[in-house]
């Protein structure tokens, strides 16, 4: 490095062994489902036979486009103190927090309130961080909230700051829900810093007693329809006294201009509540349309060139994510990009269970393919827990590689081009306008300075319904509309597609938790969500297997992203694998021509499966394996079926998408035993519950056969082997319909529907 050169402040490691393995074992299973689909061949004449080749032929079709995102795994690391060392706190870029609540019922205010805390209390100078909380149910409890943790948060912050507390989520700290570092500990200082912890638990009690308080007596006193029909309301949360104190600190500021790094150092995050007007006659846009608004306001008030994007329920798990993020950003040294669009941090969870039966823990995503995609391009935005450059969002192109800033056109800079995308709000186009004509993000106003001003008049204009009409909001701005999954979206057309990049940070101690649902019926509709929204633009124009762009400037990117867009076309071949065998094995069929192909098949998907389950987990994680085999089989017939059907209804025009929220408020006291809990599990349900009562009946019917009727056949035990695999993965659905008695087993009118529609396939076919 030569002298005076600044050192990088990210590293980027290649896993070349992991990568060597899987390109091994690819090969490997490549070769022999080619052999199985050959032997299968000759069958064709068969309506069974050729049904299964398809179910292969789908099945090796998905396996090879996700076979990029094991390419190349990378690792990351970032260095904050060398970007503190290169520059001042106080020159660091400005980030606004963009933080996203819909329903208080299921989505509780004490919750959210924990995440606004949290992300007001990051390591990062208070006059460069601003938070933005959207209720878009417009509900006087969650403003009520806001206002009573910005209070808390006056004194919850500056202890954060002086004891260097590493985690900011007060509910975890100060409950001593996470390790010894987290809470239930002293946090150092000796008597006087155990008593100023005793008084802010105390001041964290009230406040939660508080809130709690008021949802008991509110929670009747807001309507549904009221929750979808009511005016703009925004609002920058202050505290009595608080502009006392900002004059003090601006007449000390002038006496001693030497302290100005203190000063912003201690000053106050902003927090801004914005409730968008809601019309049941006007579309909403679900999510995206509630970050767009975000974006409007913030753009007003502090208009930060970097965003953070959290769900209500991702909390800060540490203060350190800001600063670490920054050093991908701003990081200028090679191999660093000159085109990074936004950084990804997992998606983890603090309320997971040892034995992890619904397999929330995402390692599928977050512990195996967004490594592997980090390796290529990036990986794809994940919802929550990105920090994103505003200007990308806003439709610039990457820079030029002697320019920092997003490019835009010069005709975009035309006051009719702006106001055609941007809308038309005098105030909205003079922020931008001064954003887009610098080649380097500017820093942003500070909180204490947009607190000062009054709130800007197009706030609640911006805010409106009728606003987006007309514009590119959705579309060329901003997040995507076209799909109920404006992540996936959104990162793919938005930045991939126009030459941006992204990099996935990946550190030791989890930077954000969240909560996942713990009842199973929660589970199916997520997943179910995810898989419509994604097959929808699969099957769209969107598709990335026929984006020009993309291709032109990665096919392994294209291949990864679209695997992701069909995954929800597993549902077929498992629909296959979990009726034809089933039926042949009854009739004495044999269905596999030669089983030493489909056998080595099998467990070559097997192994390469177990490989990607130890490496994550870094053991030999057998009981995870398992766990993810069941759930996998379960989804495919369950939430990615009903995937399916939506994302095809809204293909045809006979329904649109909908975007189904889930609970965050239940206890999951069965999840934590490992007990699937079927309360409340609708018909999402009914076809992983007939397939297991087909399944079971079959292996059961056949045997006997084989056993009666002229002994066993040896062409018939690889049925038999599969039926028992099955059997085996769905024991949980038949316990619950037949062996258990509690509140939580399956209901009886689904049990019901299988067992008749079970009948009904048997004597048809069987």
């Amino acid at each position: 490095m030569a002298a005076g050169e600044m050192p990088p402040l990210s590293a980027v490691h290649v896993n070349k062994p992991l990568a060597a393995a899987n390109r091994l074992m690819a090969a490997v299973h490549l070769s022999l489902v080619a052999m199985v689909i050959a032997h299968r061949a000759p069958l064709l004449l068969s309506a069974a036979s050729a049904a299964m080749v398809a179910a292969d032929l789908t099945l090796l079709f998905l396996w090879a486009l996700s076979q990029s995102g094991l390419w190349r795994p990378v690792s990351r690391a970032a260095f904050p103190e060398r970007l503190l060392e290169a520059r001042r706190r106080s020159q660091l870029p400005g980030v606004d927090v963009l933080v996203v609540t819909a329903d208080p019922d299921k989505e509780p205010a004490l919750g959210v309130m924990n995440t606004v805390v949290s992300a007001m209390a990051l390591d990062y100078p208070g006059a460069r961080l601003s938070v933005y909380l959207s209720d878009d149910a417009g509900s006087p409890l969650t403003l009520l909230a806001a206002r009573k943790a910005y209070a808390f948060a006056r004194a919850w912050v500056p202890f954060c700051r002086k004891h260097s507390v590493q985690c900011p989520w007060p509910d975890r700290y100060l409950g001593g829900g996470g390790d010894d570092e987290d809470g239930g500990g002293d946090c150092g200082g000796g008597e006087a810093a155990a008593e100023e912890r005793r008084r802010i638990k105390k001041m964290y009690e009230t406040f939660k007693g508080d809130i709690e308080d008021a949802c008991r007596k509110r929670s009747c006193c807001w309507t549904k329809e009221e929750r979808q029909d009511h005016d703009a309301y925004v609002e920058i949360i202050t505290a009595a006294g608080e502009e006392d104190d900002d004059r003090r600190r601006r007449h000390h500021h002038d006496e001693e201009e030497e302290e100005e790094e203190e000063e912003e150092e201690t000053r106050m995050p902003l927090l801004v509540y914005v409730s968008r007007e809601k019309r049941r006659a006007s579309p909403h846009h679900f999510k995206a349309g509630a970050l767009n608004a975000l974006l409007r306001v913030s753009s007003l008030v502090s208009h930060a060139p970097y965003v953070l994007v959290l769900d209500c329920d991702m909390s800060c798990n540490t203060r350190a994510s800001a600063l670490e993020a920054m050093c991908f950003h701003l990081d200028r040294s090679p191999p660093a990009p000159d085109n990074l669009a936004f950084v990804q941090f997992p998606q983890m969870f603090h309320n997971l269970s040892r034995n992890d039966i619904y397999t929330n823990d995402l390692r599928y995503v977050f512990g195996t393919r967004w490594i592997g995609l980090d390796g290529l391009r990036g990986p794809l935005l994940s919802g929550t827990g990105f920090y994103v450059r505003r200007d990308a969002l806003y439709g610039a192109t990457p820079p030029p590689a002697t320019q920092a800033g997003g490019y835009f056109s010069s005709s975009m800079l035309e006051a009719g081009e702006l106001a055609t995308r941007f809308g038309h709000s005098d105030q909205l186009l003079a922020s931008l306008r001064n954003q887009l004509q610098s080649s380097t993000p500017r820093p942003s106003s500070s909180a204490a300075d947009s607190r000062r001003r009054p709130l800007p008049r197009d706030a609640t204009l911006v805010a409106s319904c009728a606003y987006e009409e007309g514009t590119g909001w959705g579309d060329q701005v901003g997040f995507m509309y076209q799909s109920v999954v404006e992540d996936y979206f959104t990162g793919y057309r938005r930045f991939f597609a126009r030459g941006w990049t992204s990099a996935y940070c990946y550190p030791a101690r989890p930077p954000f938790l969240g909560s996942m649902p713990t009842n199973l019926n929660d589970v199916l509709v997520q997943n179910k969500r995810w898989m419509s929204g994604m097959l929808a633009v699969g099957l769209s124009r969107h598709c990335p297997l026929a984006c020009p762009d993309l291709l032109a400037v990665s096919v392994p990117q294209a291949m990864a992203i679209a695997y992701f867009g069909f995954l929800a076309l597993y549902a077929f071949p498992v629909l296959c694998y979990a009726t034809l065998p089933q039926l042949c094995f009854l009739r004495g069929v044999p269905l596999f021509p030669d089983a030493r192909w489909s056998a080595a098949a099998f467990a070559s998907s097997l192994l390469q499966h177990l490989v990607e389950v130890s490496v994550a987990n870094r053991r030999l994680a057998v009981r995870a394996w398992w766990n993810e085999q069941r759930f996998w089989m379960l989804n495919a017939v369950t939430g990615q079926l009903f995937g399916c059907v939506s994302a095809f209804q809204d293909l045809l025009g006979a329904a649109a998408l909908d975007f189904d929220l889930t609970t965050k408020a239940s206890d999951g006291s069965l999840y934590r035993k490992g007990v699937f809990d079927f309360t409340g599990c609708s018909t999402l349900l009914l076809p992983a519950t007939t397939l297991c009562v087909l399944n079971a009946a079959a292996l059961v019917g056949g045997t006997w056969k084989m056993m009666t009727r002229g002994g066993a056949r040896g062409e018939l035990f690889p049925q038999l082997f599969l039926l028992s695999y099955v059997a085996a993965l769905s024991y949980p659905l038949l316990e619950g319909m037949f062996l258990r008695q509690d509140p939580a087993r399956v209901p009886w009118r689904i049990t019901a529907l299988s067992v008749a529609f079970a009948a009904v396939l048997l004597a048809l076919f069987g």
